[in-house]
């Protein structure tokens, strides 16, 4: 069997490794923000490379098929006086010789025939084949539909819709959309950039800002927001059904001189709509908590509009868009069938994408069964353990008398108000922490509270539940949980809840838009897991059905990879936690 590099270029580019060799697939692979320490990073991935190389060893590399999703002009691809290795900033000199050394059987790029977006959707299905068919968790009756969105691929590519009519039928395109200023990525990018607040890292607070919109605004000011949500919903609907062809297919990488109309357009609006409520400072929390209102409302009305033209009820989400949680749920409520959001919505999922479209002669399916895929680097930790609240544990996989106890130990000081940050094994791929690279407690509104601060974390966002499926049935719809394929073990989508609003709670709690109901983030934990042996000792020793589940980093920092990094960020949160509330560090070598 082949073994497979899979490069992607783009926000958070990354690099995986797929050893077939062997009779069980291993995987590998690092986002280039983990080891350059530069937060979305959008360089080539040397450094995730080399990783790769350091931990399963140059000559399993050799002879490997390289596979590399981008988002550059296929046209400004194929020119033939451009080297793409020699004269793109994303494949430079070092990245050519690097991947040269390995003297691979084949180097492939997705192109005007494979793009990005189908590199998107053939993730995302591989994913949802892989979690319903090993778990068996539902019949699905009728086609399962396949939508991406996005910033932008190949050739201004925003937004596609694919069907998947058999089981082991692959992606066929049905409607592609082109044009920079039909992105509903771009739209909420730059709406984050208008506010004030970072590109590509800060958009996930536009959630917490748009809970507080029925505090700041008269019944008046949203019925003019409404206006505009619907001229806005209008404008995309409208172009999205006759944007079905290439607006151009420059010769440039890409056409900045587009993306800036794009941008000077969607300002324009977003200062219309400020100044229609009569706000003036566009940085201030009125104005970040109205823009919100106006791009999430349309975001979800502008698909469900789409959606509902083409009568879908098994949908599959993938693309940057749909790391907002908020629109995945609001499209599982529109849908009656299954719903599947590829937790690896981002770029960095997409190069999978290639690997399956690869024949399955030579490429066994992707395993999906954990995103825990990159190997940390703990060198030294042992003279950090043991002392001002470290603690250091080196235990082999299979036993399970140390990990009992273990566990009962985390939940003990969780139990007794702790804040916990636990390193477990491998590092996880993608944005969320998954327990491997966490900071767990009670779900308190004070302990969260207390969390953001040590962190220095905007206290606009709630923090995600991690529980057993026994407890999730308790805090959440059944039937809606048993529609959704796979996701909620990985953070993708939100819930409501059945339980009313409590401090005890609060912590997990995000109040709807306009809303008396509450949702909530779940990370749904597989039994027999260690964190599924914390979360029952837990519930054994305070009732609590869920904890908080937050990712182990301060502010503005990627999640930590290695020694430096732990200590590093460990020491900052004691600097700056309030004494009664001072971290706690435990560290779990798998050997």
């Amino acid at each position: 069997m082949k073994n497979y590099l899979l490069i992607t270029l783009g926000h958070n580019s990354s690099a995986i490794f797929v050893d077939n060799s062997s009779e069980e697939q291993k995987i590998i692979g690092y986002e280039q923000e983990r080891l350059s320490r530069l937060k979305a990073d959008s360089q080539f991935p040397i450094d995730a490379i080399n990783e790769i190389e350091h931990n399963v060893g140059y000559e399993k590399m050799k002879g490997c098929t390289v596979l590399i999703s981008h988002w550059f002009s296929t046209k400004w691809m194929s020119n033939p006086h451009i080297d793409v290795f020699g004269n793109c900033k994303y494949m430079n000199e070092n990245a050519c010789k690097k991947i040269d050394s390995y003297k691979p059987e084949q180097v492939k790029f997705v192109n005007s025939n494979f793009t990005h977006h189908d590199a998107h959707a053939y993730s995302a299905l591989a994913f949802y084949k892989y979690h319903n068919g090993n778990e068996q968790i539902r019949v699905v009756n009728g086609p399962r539909y396949i939508l991406v969105a996005d910033g932008f691929g190949n050739d201004e590519e925003v937004l596609s819709l694919y069907v998947s009519h058999k089981k082991d039928e692959k992606p066929h395109l049905l409607h592609r959309v082109y044009g920079y200023q039909y992105s509903l990525g771009l739209f909420y990018q730059y709406a984050t950039a208008f506010v004030g607040m970072k590109e590509n890292q800060d958009e996930y607070k536009f959630l917490g800002y748009e809970a507080h919109i029925g505090d700041i605004l008269n019944v008046e000011q949203l019925s003019t927001i409404d206006h505009h949500i619907n001229k806005t919903v209008d404008y995309f609907t409208r172009n999205w059904v006759k944007a079905t062809e290439p607006s151009t297919q420059n010769e440039a990488m890409i056409d900045m001189s587009k993306l800036r109309e794009a941008r000077k357009y969607w300002y324009s609006q977003f200062t219309n709509v400020c100044d229609a409520i009569h706000i003036d400072d566009h940085h201030a929390f009125n104005a970040r908590c109205a823009i919100a209102y106006f791009i999430q409302q349309t975001c979800e009305w502008a698909l469900t509009k789409f959606i509902g033209e083409y009568g879908i009820n098994n949908l599959i989400v993938s693309g940057g868009t749909f790391y907002n949680v908020k629109l995945n749920n609001k499209l599982l409520e529109i849908t009656n069938g299954v719903f599947c959001a590829m937790p690896l919505a981002g770029d960095q999922g997409a190069a999978i994408g290639m690997y399956e479209a690869e024949n399955k002669k030579f490429a066994p399916q992707f395993k999906f069964d954990t995103l825990a895929w990159g190997k940390r680097r703990l060198y030294n930790f042992e003279k950090y353990s043991n002392g001002d609240n470290i603690h250091h544990y080196k235990i082999s996989n299979d036993d399970r008398t140390s990990f009992k106890l273990l566990a009962d130990c985390i939940a003990a000081r969780v139990s007794d108000g702790a804040l916990v940050n636990v390193v477990f094994g491998n590092m996880e791929f993608g944005p969320r922490a998954l327990g491997n690279t966490s900071t767990i407690f009670l779900p308190t509104v004070d302990n969260v509270a207390n969390n953001n601060h040590m962190n220095l974390r905007n206290e606009v966002m709630p923090c995600a539940p991690i529980c057993t499926i026994d407890n999730a049935y308790r805090l959440f719809d059944r039937e809606e949980l048993d529609r959704v394929i796979g996701s909620d073990r990985f953070m993708i989508c939100t819930h409501n809840y059945h339980k009313p609003y409590s401090k005890q709670y609060g912590g997990v709690m995000h109040n709807k838009t306009l809303d008396t109901e509450f949702t909530g983030r779940p990370q749904i934990v597989r039994n027999g897991s260690f964190m599924y042996g914390i979360l029952k000792q837990v519930e054994m020793m305070t009732d609590a059905v869920c904890l908080v589940n937050t990712s182990f980093n301060v502010h503005g920092n990627p999640i930590v990879f290695d020694t430096k990094d732990i200590i590093d960020n460990f020491n900052f949160q004691k600097e700056h936690a309030n004494d009664e509330h001072k971290p706690e560090l435990f560290v779990i070598e798998i050997v």
